[in-house]
Order: C-alpha cells, then sequence, then structure tokens
C-alpha cells in the first residue's frame, strides 16, 4: 500500500479544509493512526519521497516532520512494515540527493539543513525502495489530460481551456505536473465549486494511474472524505476496485465491531513492535479475509454515489440498511447476494451480529427463496472463521476490552 495521504497535494485537493485547522499534533496522530491501520491489512506501507520533500505550505511540512519523528513511525521503518519509496538511483543516498535536488529547484525555502537531516535518517538500504533511476514523472501531464477529458462533471470548453492554461504554466516552472507549481495557477481560475474539484480529482486520480505502474502490484487507495472521489465516474472498469474500500477510515469502521476506540488507543501507545509480534499466520488468514471481502463488495457497489457513500453516513445503520435494501429489491437478478451480504457484513465489521444486515436479508429472501436466509444466518461461522482467531490474539497480548469480548 502507498500512503499519499502525507503529501501536500492531497491537503491541496482532498482535504483543503485540514489546512485552516492547523492542529499539527491532531493531523500527525490521524497519519499515524492510518499507518498502523493499513499495516494491520497491508504487508508494508510505502511513503513517498515527494510526501515528505516536496511541501510549500508550512502546516504540511510541519505535519510530515512531526511523522517522520514520530517515535511508532521510526519503529515501523526498523520493522520494515514502513519504506521509503524514491527515484534517481537504485542507492538511498541517490534517492536523497535526487528528492532533495528537486524539492530546492521547485522550492528554495525547502533547503532547511535541520529538517533535511531529518529525513536523511530515514534512508538505508533496508528502508528505501527505488522505483525508477532516472527522474520518471514526465508523462504525468499527459494522464492528466487524459483524466480530465474523461471527467463527468466538467462541461464547459472554457473550462477546460483555463485548466490548460494553468498547467501550461505549471509545466514552465517546474518542467513537470506537481501540485506545487500546478495548485497556484489552478487558484487563480474561477472555475465553479465542482469543477474545481474535479479538476483536484484529476490530478490525484492521474498520480495514481502513474504510481500503480511504476509500482506493479502496489495499491492506492482513494480518499473517502472528498465526496467527488466517490462521484467522479471516470475510468471506473467493473472489475476494477473501488479503491476507497482500501481507506483505513473504512476499516476502522470494520475493526469497530470488535475493538472500543480506548482498546486502539491502547495499541497506539505501546511500541510497534509489540503489534509486530501478533503478525504471523492468523494475522494473514485475517487480511486475506478482509481483501477478499473488499473484492467482493467492490464488485456489487458500482450503483452506489456520495449520497450513499460518504464519510458522515458511513456508521448510520439505518441509512445504509434502506440503501442497500433498495438495491437488493432492484438488482436482485444481477448480483450475486450470497457473496454480496456475507462480504458486507465482513467489511461491516458486525459479523456476530449483523444488524444493519436484516433489512436486506429480508428483502433477499422475498427476492430469491429461503437459501439466501439459510446463509445469512450461517454467517457467523463462515465470515468469523478467518477473522476472529487473529482479533482474539489481538484482544489477549493486549489485553484489550473489546466490544463482544
Amino acid at each position: 500500500m502507498l500512503y499519499e495521504e502525507i503529501a501536500e497535494y492531497y491537503y491541496l485537493f482532498a482535504r483543503a479544509e485540514k489546512l485552516e485547522g492547523r492542529n499539527v499534533k491532531a493531523e500527525v496522530d490521524y497519519h499515524i493512526g492510518n499507518i498502523v491501520l493499513l499495516s494491520l491489512y497491508f504487508d508494508t506501507v510505502l511513503v513517498q519521497t515527494a510526501a515528505i520533500f516536496n511541501s510549500t505550505d508550512p502546516f504540511v511540512r510541519k505535519v510530515a516532520e512531526g511523522v517522520v519523528n514520530h517515535r511508532t513511525f521510526r519503529q515501523m521503518i526498523d520493522c520494515n512494515v514502513v519504506k521509503v519509496v524514491g527515484w534517481g538511483g537504485n542507492t538511498p543516498q541517490e534517492m536523497f540527493q535526487a528528492a532533495k535536488g528537486f524539492s530546492i529547484a521547485s522550492n528554495p525555502a525547502a533547503n532547511d539543513a535541520e529538517y533535511l537531516s531529518v529525513i536523511a535518517s530515514l534512508f538505508d538500504p533496508e528502508s528505501t525502495v527505488s522505483r525508477s533511476e532516472r527522474r520518471p514523472d514526465d508523462e504525468i501531464a499527459t494522464l492528466f489530460r487524459k483524466r480530465l477529458e474523461q471527467t463527468t462533471i466538467i462541461r464547459r470548453e472554457d473550462d477546460y481551456a483555463n485548466v490548460e492554461v494553468a498547467l501550461q504554466k505549471s509545466l514552465e516552472k517546474t518542467g513537470q505536473l506537481v501540485a506545487i507549481s500546478f495548485s497556484p495557477e489552478l487558484g487563480k481560475l474561477q472555475l465553479a465549486p465542482a469543477s474545481s474539484k474535479a479538476v483536484g480529482t484529476s490530478f490525484i486520480q492521474s498520480w495514481y494511474d502513474h504510481l500503480e505502474e511504476e509500482l506493479p502490484g502496489v495499491s492506492v487507495y482513494a480518499p473517502l472524505t472528498n465526496p467527488i472521489f466517490i462521484d467522479q465516474k471516470a475510468k471506473v472498469d467493473e472489475k476494477a476496485i473501488r479503491t476507497f474500500l482500501y481507506s483505513p477510515q473504512i476499516f476502522a469502521s470494520f475493526i469497530s465491531g470488535y475493538l472500543q476506540p480506548a482498546d486502539f488507543d491502547k495499541i497506539l501507545r505501546q511500541p510497534y513492535r509489540k503489534l509486530l509480534k501478533v503478525r504471523n499466520g492468523d494475522w494473514k488468514r485475517f487480511s486475506d479475509a478482509y481483501h477478499k471481502a473488499i473484492h467482493s463488495v467492490s464488485q456489487n457497489i458500482g450503483h452506489l454515489n456520495h449520497a450513499e457513500i460518504s464519510a458522515g453516513e458511513f456508521g448510520n445503520e439505518d441509512h445504509w440498511a434502506s440503501s442497500l435494501e433498495a438495491y437488493v429489491k432492484e438488482n436482485a437478478d444481477q448480483v450475486d447476494i450470497n457473496a454480496f451480504i456475507e462480504s458486507l457484513a465482513m467489511i461491516a465489521g458486525v459479523v456476530f451480529s449483523l444488524p444493519i444486515l436484516a433489512p436486506i436479508s429480508r428483502a433477499a429472501g422475498l427476492l430469491v427463496g429461503k437459501r439466501v436466509n439459510e446463509v445469512f444466518y450461517s454467517l457467523t461461522g463462515k465470515a468469523t472463521a478467518d477473522i476472529s482467531p487473529f482479533i482474539e490474539k489481538l484482544m489477549r497480548h493486549y489485553e484489550l476490552a473489546g466490544i463482544r469480548a
């Protein structure tokens, strides 16, 4: 998993409201929590050099510095669970110098010896991955234009033309499409709010396209925090994973079916090495089962838009139940109801009592017969066989209270 939320472009285009909050500690804690959550269902979490080097906003820079210096982040680096991804060479020093040079050329204020020294300490053979020997991101502008053409939101030809002007001005500054040069130019345009957000979405998605090509087999999740990332239908393949399902926010909702907030706080306060000791065979079964559920749910939620999948409504059981019940009624002849219910149960994190799925079960029973209800009521055994052993081990390891301990 490539963790991009710490990058300045993420703040500019997906979490702009956080730039005004100016609570560095809260943001650092947010990122550390996310990375620890990701480590519970991914083998390795990767962080780009650009995410910790390239920032023009003082707040974002302080947040990146706080993350890099955080005890848990350092322990995850030492445990090889977190690695830094760079370019410009195959050795850590070559990658560090390439990222440093680009950062300072784009923003002279980035030449901060103390901060650069902090970052340099991350670069050693065990904790770095090279994604390219060359300066690899020249084609981002082409991918961005392609994404922009596919947007379902921008309709006015004038808007396209204005964005192209901003793009050209950005390229003149840095030679590449990067947020630190493009965002100021985009801000000068008088685009409608929805169009402006769609441009930001296309920017981030074009980076995802590129990074997934540079790093085969690596996932990058779309943020759940910005509605337009969910409503944007550009290049949504029926077989492609709806990447917001990889979000640690959704996993947090899942894990909340087993652990109390105080339990996770307790895990975060302990040295990360203690958590690493629990990542054994049971953890592998746990993470594999979770990913299988993500794949299955992804195949069955293409109909949902932000009204059904918003960050604010994710924990609203009545909202989810009514929305999904309506979907089951309308699509009973097209969807694999059994797989859908079982996978959604796991994602929702309520595989023991399954309260939000009761209306769906009733609807499915009426539509496709008694067999579905039998499957539904057997979920406790099926859905928890791979999930429960790791959760129980985690609870014993940390002496957690749990929800249903």
